[in-house]
């Protein structure tokens, strides 16, 4: 820690923020919908720290839409659904590449890692789960692997899948399955600060 904080008060690495805004395309496995047809908002702040010229580590602090919807057609109106609001903490390394000389930035690079999420509600219009809002679990842990392209130094399009490690939910009244898991794509803006 303490080299850390001294690298830093040098000036040698610096901490980078933005805000982020986007829409997540989210199902719930087990609950008898398919397809990624829940949308939902992903909005939020992030850190990023330089490791070298071609690694960061960087840290959100989102507030994302999560759940499952039945999907629109001439049978079904889409309004068989589930929400979830979380607050997340992903941590994740990214690699970096393309480089632009003249405006000192990175074009394109991936990134993996992992994120902490706390449940803050829920709401269903989906048979099988309505009644049991309460037995959600609090807490989920995920994996993250993802892309993103620069436009310019200030503004990112990021793009990334997202995979719980824990169930949401474990319930005897779920489709072929005693257990609901969370999966989800995000497509977001960030604006470098």
């Amino acid at each position: 820690m303490f080299c850390f904080v001294s690298q830093l008060s040098l000036g040698q690495r610096a901490f980078d923020a933005s805000v982020i805004g986007g829409f997540t395309a989210a199902q719930l496995g087990g609950d008898s919908l398919s397809g990624f047809n829940k949308l939902g908002f992903v909005g939020g702040l992030k850190l990023s720290y330089d490791i070298n010229d071609q690694f960061d580590v960087n840290m959100d602090l989102l507030y994302v839409q999560k759940g499952s919807r039945a999907s629109l057609g001439f049978s079904n109106s889409g309004r068989n659904a589930t929400t979830l609001n979380y607050v997340e903490l992903p941590v994740y390394i990214q690699i970096n590449d393309w480089y632009v000389d003249k405006e000192d930035y990175h074009k394109v690079g991936a990134f993996v890692g992992l994120s902490y999420s706390y449940l803050i509600a829920v709401g269903t219009s989906n048979d099988i789960l309505t009644g049991q809002e309460n037995d959600f679990k609090s807490h989920d842990i995920s994996g993250r692997i993802g892309v993103y392209y620069s436009f310019t130094k200030r503004l990112t399009f990021r793009s990334y899948y997202t995979d719980s490690f824990v169930n949401v939910l474990d319930s005897d009244m779920l489709f072929r399955t005693n257990a609901l898991d969370s999966f989800y794509w995000t497509f977001r803006l960030e604006y470098n600060l």
